[in-house]
């Protein structure tokens, strides 16, 4: 792995020395060092003849996760004899250093994306349409929603990289000795406020039965939008071409954030936890049930070692299966949270561009060295399934349990360019409810509020 600082290329035909990326980035407000963006060479040669890439992800600024992805863009310049400069950023900056990057003239060529950032980046122009790359056999082998995820106003901004919607999970043991049967974790609403209302006598008061994330990011919109549809709200709907009808007082909408209120009052679940928290108490053993994602498994085998070091000790400890099903509600539902891929409006060569993503998406070598190890299910269907290919990798419970169950109820919400400055007013008012705020009124002024941004 080698530096190279001191040659950056920016577009496929460019280069450019450290103190110039500087100034440049300096000149225009962009500060890539301060927030901890590194820049590095994927391979040890720095004499490659071929073109050059720029691709920034957070994959490469995670310890987890670096090695492995710095293994795959290895191979893809090997065979290919291009050098692609790998740029990690931290996951609750990347939106903004690709939006300063792009305004600075020297935007990535590739880009990881997640949520509403293909939707933010895609809506001011930032992102090529991908429409004529992505072929209709992968499109026919896809799972549901996921290229839904990357579309915006009927464009294809991003194609689906990582699928890792949230799905139920629930510790076996901790339920059984609530005496709850643990063969059969809650299927509606009912029934999950029946196992709590029996967790909490029978946990002690640092544990609680169920994670919520309350916590004033954009993240934890994406956990609360299940419950929020479970039951029967929809507060905020876009017509596919851009424009989104508010009313975060609709009465399935007030349901929810009630609920919500009542288990903080009753301790069924921690006030103001982030996720990060929740997932260090679901990983020793002081929460019970819990929405996240397939990656959960390796985030607890990192978080508990001694007890959760392997996939079969967190299946043998954990199950996962669709959210329950509310009132008025026929089907489970999660939301659309997968990783994608985008390309740059700007990038000189589509094509190589397009190149890398398909290797990314394809390769045995990022789906071994990278996409496996990460914890998310493979963006191909059949990948996951066939036996000829990924589906040893696959075959435990809770995986299976997200291939042929979770991750076909899921759905994206009303992203668009607003969505992110909308939703810090969301999770604002959610804090202000789960503390005592009078739910009706409150989510009447949160509609008022959200209106007003998107009139802006």
């Amino acid at each position: 792995m080698t530096d190279v600082w001191e040659q950056v290329p920016l577009f496929s035909t460019q280069k450019i020395r450290r103190r110039s990326l500087l100034e440049r980035a300096l000149m225009t407000g962009v500060s890539l060092i301060s927030v901890g963006t590194t820049l590095q060479s994927c391979t040890t040669d720095t004499g490659l003849t071929g073109s050059s890439l720029n691709f920034a992800n957070w994959a490469s600024a995670e310890t987890a996760t670096r090695s492995n992805i710095d293994k795959a863009l290895q191979a893809f310049e090997t065979q290919n004899h291009v050098q692609v400069n790998n740029i990690g950023m931290p996951f609750d900056d990347v939106l903004n250093q690709l939006t300063a990057m792009t305004n600075a003239g020297i935007p990535p060529d590739v880009m990881e994306l997640s949520g509403n950032w293909p939707h933010v980046l895609g809506g001011t122009g930032a992102l090529a349409d991908l429409s004529q790359f992505a072929s209709q056999d992968w499109r026919k082998d896809a799972f549901r929603n996921s290229f839904e995820a990357g579309t915006y106003k009927g464009t294809l901004y991003a194609v689906p990289f990582s699928i890792t919607p949230h799905g139920f999970w629930y510790n076996k043991k901790l339920m059984t000795n609530a005496g709850l049967d643990a063969t059969k974790p809650p299927r509606t609403i009912g029934e999950l406020n029946q196992a709590m209302e029996m967790l909490r006598e029978a946990l002690p008061a640092d544990a609680y039965p169920l994670g919520i994330d309350i916590s004033k990011t954009e993240y934890a919109l994406i956990g609360f939008w299940p419950w929020i549809w479970t039951f029967g709200g929809n507060p905020m709907v876009d017509d596919g071409k851009g424009n989104v009808a508010i009313n975060w007082a609709d009465d399935g909408t007030v349901a929810a954030f009630q609920w919500l209120q009542d288990i903080v009052k009753k301790r069924w679940t921690p006030n103001g936890q982030a996720i990060k928290a929740e997932r260090d108490l679901m990983a020793f053993e002081k929460l019970v049930f819990k929405l996240d994602g397939p990656y959960l498994t390796g985030i607890m085998g990192d978080s508990n070692p001694d007890v959760f070091g392997s996939v079969e000790k967190v299946n043998a400890s954990f199950g996962v299966t669709t959210t329950p099903l509310g009132p008025g509600v026929s089907q489970p539902v999660t939301c659309a949270d997968i990783h994608n891929l985008g390309m740059s409006q700007l990038a000189q060569n589509k094509a190589l561009a397009w190149k890398l993503i398909d290797f990314l998406t394809t390769s045995r070598d990022v789906i071994l060295s990278f996409l496996i190890p990460e914890g998310g299910v493979l963006p191909h269907l059949s990948f996951n399934t066939d036996t000829q290919l990924y589906a040893k990798y696959y075959s435990d419970n809770i995986s299976r349990s997200f291939i042929t169950d979770i991750i076909r109820t899921m759905r994206p919400p009303a992203f668009g360019i607003h969505y992110s400055t909308a939703t810090m007013a969301v999770v604002t008012a959610l804090q202000e409810i789960a503390n005592g705020a009078q739910v009706k009124p409150r989510l009447r002024k949160l509609t008022d509020e959200v209106k007003a941004i998107y009139r802006s």
